[in-house]
């Protein structure tokens, strides 16, 4: 009797324990809506030139939002202890949760002046080299931003990032951003967790006899000015020889 009821029992726990393998087998093949999002994200061209609006898709993004920054580096020469870059068209897009970083290395403070309707200065001083200047909630619109300050190096380092959230629709999103601001090489963006680099390729310029450099438009203006003078000698010599004629036709009559 004891062994049957040892058999039994020993039965009954074999069964149990199939029945949580069996279980942990299903919940691992459960779907969590955690592990759902890989927050995978492309560019738009894979290969811009500088000029080019990129486009930053993403999808299977968890949340409403998407964090997304946009970087990159200049080196710039100092002269008489002074730096300066200038940066054209700086497109800010619509929204106000958006934020302009400027970091400079090897100065000894750092000016970001941005030209809204007057020129509007932020300065940063300098630790140990490094000065770096943040402003948030800047309203969308284009810009002209300058960077500049005082060095006592030859060159200094300048990082510039903009950072802009992004709403998020479905897990999805896109995001534009102008490149007409930033120098050709590299570059870095960052959507979430996950950063590329990218190269941005200089815009190659169009052949010279469709687009003509300063100096042939320079010598086209001469050629016009020369042609214009010529003209007005020669009409000035017409209407005189006109004037004679007729002063002495006058005369004959007479």
């Amino acid at each position: 009797m004891k062994f049957a009821s040892a058999f039994i029992q020993n039965q009954s726990n074999r069964k149990k324990l199939k029945l949580l393998f069996c279980l942990s087998v299903l919940l691992c093949m459960i779907p969590f809506p955690g592990n759902a999002a890989t927050n995978s994200w492309e560019l738009i061209p894979e290969n811009p030139v500088v000029g080019d609006t990129i486009e930053i898709r993403g999808a299977d993004f968890a949340g409403e939002t998407a964090d997304v920054w946009v970087s990159f580096e200049k080196d710039v020469r100092v002269s008489d202890g002074k730096y300066e870059y200038l940066l054209d068209d700086v497109k800010i897009p619509p929204g106000f949760n958006n934020r302009f970083t400027v970091q400079a290395i090897g100065v000894d403070d750092l000016n970001v002046r941005v030209k809204m309707i007057l020129w509007i200065t932020i300065t940063g001083t300098a630790k140990e080299g490094d000065a770096t200047v943040s402003q948030a909630g800047v309203p969308p619109g284009t810009y002209k931003i300058r960077l500049d300050g005082k060095s006592n190096a030859s060159d200094v380092k300048l990082r510039i990032t903009g950072f802009q959230q992004v709403k998020v629709d479905s897990g999805n999103f896109s995001y534009k951003y102008d490149t007409k601001s930033i120098p050709a090489g590299n570059f870095e963006v960052k959507v979430g967790d996950v950063t590329k680099q990218v190269t941005l390729q200089p815009a190659e310029n169009l052949p010279s006899d469709i687009t003509p450099s300063s100096e042939q438009k320079e010598g086209k203006k001469e050629d016009l000015s020369r042609n214009w003078k010529a003209s007005n000698i020669w009409i000035e010599g017409i209407l005189a020889g006109m004037l004679l004629l007729l002063l002495y036709s006058r005369i004959k009559k007479r």
